[in-house]
C-alpha cells in the first residue's frame, strides 16, 4: 500500500514539474512595417520596408542583425500607381538599394539600410492620388495603402513677402534700451495640407582664430541655426485658410545664445552680402507641410505630457504597420535684417559675447 502512495506522489510531482515548462516565444506572424513620404519637389521617391521579428535570447542583440528586420530583395515586389479621377494613369516598379547615411547610433542595424525607390521622369502630379502595392512573394501576402498629395501653390506666403529682394526683418529696435517687437508670419493654407511646422533658419559663418587678436585665421565654417517656432493645424485640407504665427523678436537672440558657444577665439558673420541688391541675406522662413495622414501620425506619436502614458496606434498600411503619406516644403529664402537687429546682437546681454559682425561693407558693424 505504501509503495502505491509513493508511486502516485512521484507521478504527481513529475506532472507538476513538467507543467512549469512554458514556451515564452509563442508562434507569431511577421508583420510588415512600411514608411514612405512622397514629396513632389524631390526627384527620387523612397519607401522603407521592414518587418517585425521575435526570437530567443536578447532582442537588443537581434536588432543589430539586418536579417532580423529586413526582407531579402527577391522576396518583395513593390509598385506605386498614379491615379487621377479614379483612373490609373501610370505605374512604377520600385528598385531596391542600400543607403549608407544612416546614423550608427541606436539599437537597430546600422549604418546601412535597405530602401526601395523610383524616379518619375515628369515628377509627381500634386493633383493625383498614389497607391502603394507590396507583394511578399514568399508569404503570398499583399500590403496596400493610398495617399493624396499637397498641391503646389506658389505665393501663398504673404509675410515675409516672397519675391521682395530687399525685405528685412526687424528683430529689435534700439533707443535708450533694446525693444523686441513681435514678428508675425502669415500665409494661406494649401489644398491637401493639414499641418504646418514653422521654422526659421539663420545662416552664420564662424571664423576660428589662432590668436585673441583675430589676425591668424585657422578655420572658417558655415553654421545653420534652426529656430523652431511651432505648429499650426488647419481646419480642413481644402486650402485657402489664413494662418499666422507671432513670435517675440527676443527669441531670435535667445536661440543664438543657446546654440552658440562663447569663445574668444571665435568670431561670427551673420549672413552673406548680396552685392547686386545691397543686402545681407541671413534668414530663411520655411514651412514643412503635412497631409492629413502624416498630420494624424505626428499627433498620435507626439510626446505624452499627461498622466495617461498609453497612446493609440495609428497606421494607414493595410496588411501591416506604418505610414504612406505626403509632405511638402514652402519657404521664403535669403531674408535680410535691419541695422538695429545687428546692433542688438552686438550690444544685447544675450549675445554680446558671441562676437557677431556684419558682412555689409557699409555697416558700422562690418567684419573688417
Amino acid at each position: 500500500m505504501a509503495s502505491r502512495y509513493f508511486l502516485a506522489a512521484l507521478l504527481l510531482i513529475s506532472w507538476v514539474g513538467c507543467s512549469t515548462d512554458i514556451e515564452l516565444n509563442a508562434p507569431y506572424q511577421r508583420t510588415p512595417v512600411v514608411f514612405s513620404l512622397l514629396d513632389a519637389a524631390q526627384d527620387t521617391q523612397w519607401v522603407r520596408i521592414n518587418r517585425t521579428w521575435l526570437g530567443d535570447g536578447n532582442q537588443l542583440d537581434a536588432a543589430l542583425v539586418a536579417d532580423s528586420s529586413e526582407y531579402l530583395a527577391e522576396e518583395l515586389a513593390v509598385e506605386i500607381t498614379e491615379r487621377m479621377n479614379g483612373a490609373d494613369v501610370q505605374s512604377w516598379t520600385l528598385k531596391d538599394t542600400v543607403i549608407s547615411n544612416k546614423s550608427d547610433e541606436g539599437i537597430f542595424y546600422s549604418p546601412d539600410q535597405q530602401m526601395w525607390f523610383f524616379v518619375p521622369e515628369q515628377g509627381l502630379d500634386t493633383d493625383a492620388e498614389y497607391d502603394l502595392d507590396i507583394s511578399i512573394l514568399t508569404e503570398d501576402a499583399q500590403i496596400t495603402s493610398s495617399t493624396n498629395m499637397i498641391a503646389e501653390q506658389i505665393g501663398n506666403i504673404t509675410q515675409p513677402p516672397p519675391g521682395v529682394n530687399n525685405f528685412k526683418l526687424g528683430f529689435a529696435s534700439v533707443s535708450q534700451t533694446i525693444i523686441y517687437p513681435d514678428i508675425t508670419f502669415k500665409w494661406s493654407s494649401t489644398e491637401g495640407a493639414s499641418r504646418y511646422d514653422i521654422a526659421v533658419y539663420v545662416h552664420v559663418i564662424e571664423r576660428i582664430w589662432n590668436d585673441l587678436g583675430h589676425t591668424d585665421l585657422a578655420e572658417e565654417r558655415e553654421r545653420l541655426i534652426e529656430w523652431n517656432i511651432g505648429t499650426l493645424n488647419t481646419e480642413n485640407d481644402e486650402g485657402g485658410q489664413v494662418l499666422q504665427k507671432a513670435v517675440s523678436g527676443e527669441r531670435f537672440y535667445s536661440i543664438l545664445a543657446t546654440k552658440l558657444e562663447v569663445d574668444p577665439y571665435i568670431t561670427r558673420v551673420l549672413g552673406v552680402w548680396d552685392e547686386d541688391v545691397q543686402i545681407v541675406r541671413a534668414v530663411d522662413f520655411v514651412l514643412t507641410v503635412a497631409n492629413d495622414e502624416l498630420s494624424t501620425y505626428l499627433e498620435v506619436n507626439a510626446p505624452v505630457t499627461g498622466v495617461i502614458q498609453e497612446r493609440p496606434q495609428y497606421t494607414n498600411i493595410n496588411g501591416g504597420l506604418g505610414l504612406f503619406a505626403s509632405r511638402s516644403t514652402q519657404g521664403v529664402y535669403g531674408i535680410g535684417y535691419t541695422t538695429a537687429s545687428m546692433q542688438a546682437l552686438r550690444e544685447g546681454n544675450l549675445t554680446d559675447s558671441l562676437n557677431f559682425c556684419s558682412p555689409n561693407p557699409f555697416s558700422d558693424y562690418y567684419c573688417d
